[in-house]
């Protein structure tokens, strides 16, 4: 993996590794035309650490747990499971894992962070994992893109491409837009 520190300015101060997030995400094309995207989470101390209920090693990791949900064409989710083979609450955070199957059902382009945040209350979720569950939408869009774009070339005239008001770049109002997808460009607001 790549160091951060590669891409930003030098550190304005000496300073020491203390904690370390690893977010790995990966989509698979089925051979039954679905798709199944999946999401792994891992923390860890670069020292011992000890929460109130158990003690982590340094490099054991605090929090490992993965995602995964499975979609159609149109990104309905038709299925969500959770795995959580490490946390520090052994005994509670278990109970979250299966509350992300309440996605089922869920679109990831119609408010899907929204959604999450309706379909499991905050008492009852993991942090963790909605955490990766946000993350799903981009990843989708960005393994169904190469699709999408040859729909999107032979058929001026389709659906609105995803990535048309999704950044700065793709803006409705800007010169990618107007150049590329001319039909669904807008002028500037004066």
């Amino acid at each position: 993996m790549v160091a951060t520190s590669h891409f930003l300015s030098k550190p304005q101060s000496p300073r020491k590794a203390a904690h370390s997030r690893t977010i790995h995400l990966q989509a698979y094309e089925r051979q039954d035309g679905l798709w199944d995207l999946e999401a792994l989470i891992e923390d860890l101390k670069a020292e011992p650490f000890t929460s109130q209920a158990s003690h982590f090693d340094c490099g054991v990791p605090i929090h490992l747990m993965a995602l995964r949900i499975t979609i159609n064409q149109n990104m309905d989710v038709l299925y969500a499971e959770a795995s959580m083979q490490r946390m520090p609450f052994s005994t509670v955070c278990p109970e979250a894992g299966v509350s992300v199957e309440r996605l089922v059902g869920a679109n990831l382009l119609k408010s899907f962070r929204k959604e999450i945040s309706k379909r499991i209350p905050l008492h009852e979720r993991c942090s963790h994992l909605s955490e990766l569950a946000a993350l799903l939408p981009t990843l989708a869009v960005q393994t169904m893109m190469p699709r999408r774009k040859a729909c999107e070339e032979s058929d001026s005239s389709g659906p609105r491409p995803l990535k048309i008001g999704g950044c700065l770049a793709w803006r409705e109002d800007g010169p990618l837009v107007l150049k590329y997808h001319p039909n669904w460009y807008r002028e500037p607001d004066q």
